[in-house]
């Protein structure tokens, strides 16, 4: 039987905060506020136990960066794009300022996209060791605990040392972590340089020294580099100011030093547009092609905030998550005191900095970032876009764990506090564990299908016409159409073909631009009977059906001909071999 108590010292291991949470000048031992300019030293260290949970959620991570990308099927196909960019620079030289894919049809496929530093790391790699997949989302792994770092030295200056731990706990907890931190994908390197420059921003604020404020805008701008979506932490770190030291406003540096981080990012997309005019490729970027804008109608819809609330809940928080931000954001409100450089610490605000602002500024500018990007925030399709939560997420959790912890501790014996940490601590990993057991098994289906059969009748310089689900405008609104998996998994380059441009008239002139083959996996694409289909079999041999082969090719230099009675890999053998 568990035993209540009033009163005793907290375990040493969690070192949790008591509940007398704001000191008075009266109390023995208080630190005195760290001088303007001065580094402090009283600042949270980690514990063995935060050390364990990073250790088991990295080893468990690599364990996914092992298993194939195509098992988690919502981010296969950025994966798809990223990786092969990174094949290219392998195979074609390392220039980074010319990224290329393979839906470029004839033409080299430099591509408008986001300044490629993670896929041309990743390349290097290849060079080394050779072509494999692990080795990008390795990369992903390095730069996320790249952001474990800067997330711990921002949390350790801004919450209490129990808290800041459980912060960092949460930050490896997240589902975001184990999912976006093996991806081959750029969401784990932009999240390194914006906690960077989140932490380079609040030791400014903290220390006063230009160099900090200076390496606050070279984070700044490498993230607005690698995901111009980056950019809202601008607007993080002015709320800041306002929030927390408006002083600061009346400094030319901070104006100075927000322009410069501005100019690289400028000079990238002007680039990246130039090679969107001349080869016609784009993520759509900024130059057309695709939007990812809100709309007045979206923003009224029921779904846009189920949508985001569900992608939060889940993919960020973790679901038991949430309920402990929410306790965190309420203590840390109950328990405030005026914040600001120079302010006495408090058992809330360590250095005299309060959390506070900093959520306020996060919460107001992701917001009206997941609006603005609405189209895409809302839906499965744009999961990746809230990966930008997850540091404030982490803060409020171990803020909410950190107090939860506490009302257990001034109530229960030491063993119950052991074991409220270790069930909060599993439950809060649940969703991470959810998507390692999910990553493990291939899921690429219909597209690793016409992937194989693709590879089994062409040859790698045959250009191919991959059809996609996807139309060239989606509810009024030009729609990046585009599908990378099938070039990518079978290594072969061509056009994609979209839903609403299945016609004759359109294959046609795309075998006469140079390509050989037309892949479909949808049967709704080409339904028997139709314009499409009846055209195929007078001008094109069939070399696959979906019905025999779960994906459908055709062979567009070739006449019909009866289809001889053999075995597919010998009808393939014979249309690529020509």
């Amino acid at each position: 039987m568990f035993s209540r108590r009033r009163s005793g010292a907290p375990h040493p291991d969690l070192d949790l905060p008591t509940e007398r949470l704001a000191p008075g000048p009266s109390d023995a031992g208080e630190a005195p506020p760290p001088e303007t300019g001065q580094r402090s030293t009283h600042l949270a260290q980690l514990r063995w136990w935060v050390l364990a949970i990073a250790a088991v959620v990295v080893a468990l991570s690599v364990v996914r960066a092992f298993a194939p990308m195509t098992a988690y099927p919502g981010d296969i196909w950025r994966q798809s794009d990223t990786a092969t960019i990174a094949r290219n620079f392998a195979a074609n030289g390392m220039n980074i300022f010319f990224p290329q894919i393979n839906w470029g049809g004839a033409g080299p496929g430099y591509v408008e996209t986001e300044f490629p530093l993670m896929p041309w790391l990743t390349a290097a790699t290849y060079l080394a060791l050779g072509e494999h997949i692990v080795l990008g989302r390795l990369v992903s792994l390095a730069f996320m605990l790249i952001a474990a770092g800067a997330f711990w030295g921002l949390a350790r200056r801004v919450l209490p040392g129990a808290a800041a731990r459980w912060a960092l706990a949460a930050f490896f907890l997240s589902p975001a972590f184990m999912r976006w931190g093996t991806a081959f994908m750029p969401e784990a390197t932009v999240l390194a340089f914006y906690l960077l420059a989140l932490l380079g921003f609040c030791r400014w604020l903290q220390e006063d020294r230009p160099v900090l404020l200076a390496g606050a805008a070279a984070a700044t701008s490498t993230a607005a580099l690698v995901k111009p979506t980056s950019l809202h932490v601008g607007l993080v770190v002015a709320l800041w100011v306002v929030f927390a030291a408006r002083d600061r406003l009346r400094r030319p540096s901070l104006y100075v030093a927000g322009l410069a981080a501005l100019v690289a990012p400028a000079l990238w997309l002007r680039h990246a547009a130039s090679l969107h005019a001349t080869y016609g490729n784009t993520f759509g970027v900024i130059s057309g092609g695709d939007s990812k804008w809100g709309s007045v109608s979206l923003w009224l819809s029921p779904g846009f905030y189920l949508g985001n609330l569900r992608t939060e809940t889940i993919f960020v928080y973790g679901f038991v998550g949430l309920p402990l931000a929410v306790l965190g954001v309420v203590w840390l409100w109950r328990n405030r005191s005026r914040s600001g450089p120079g302010t006495t610490p408090t058992a809330t605000q360590p250095l005299g900095l309060s959390p506070l602002p900093l959520l306020g500024a996060g919460a107001v500018a992701l917001t009206l970032y997941y609006f603005a990007a609405g189209r895409y925030t809302s839906t499965d399709l744009g999961i990746q876009y809230h990966v930008y939560s997850l540091p404030y997420a982490a803060i409020a959790i171990g803020a909410g764990t950190a107090a939860a912890l506490a009302r257990v501790r001034a109530r229960w014996n030491r063993r119950v506090v052991v074991a409220a940490g270790a069930a909060l601590a599993v439950l809060l990993g649940a969703q991470a564990v959810n998507v390692l057991t999910q990553s493990l098994r291939d899921r690429a289906g219909v597209f690793g299908t016409c992937a194989i059969e693709l590879d089994a009748v062409s040859t790698p310089t045959d250009l191919a016409l991959i059809s996609t689900t996807s139309a060239t405008t989606e509810d009024g609104v030009t729609n990046n159409y585009q599908e990378p998996i099938v070039f990518f998994l079978a290594d072969r380059r061509g056009w994609s073909l979209p839903a609403d441009r299945h016609t004759p008239e359109e294959v046609a002139r795309l075998r006469d631009a140079g390509a050989r083959f037309l892949v479909v996996g949808d049967p709704q694409l080409v339904p028997p009977g139709g314009p499409l289909a009846t055209w195929l079999s007078d001008t094109s041999r069939q070399l696959r059906t979906i019905e025999q082969n779960g994906c459908a090719v055709w062979d567009l230099a070739r006449h019909p001909t009866p289809v001889p009675d053999t075995e597919p890999g010998d009808a393939g053998d014979e249309a690529g071999g020509s």
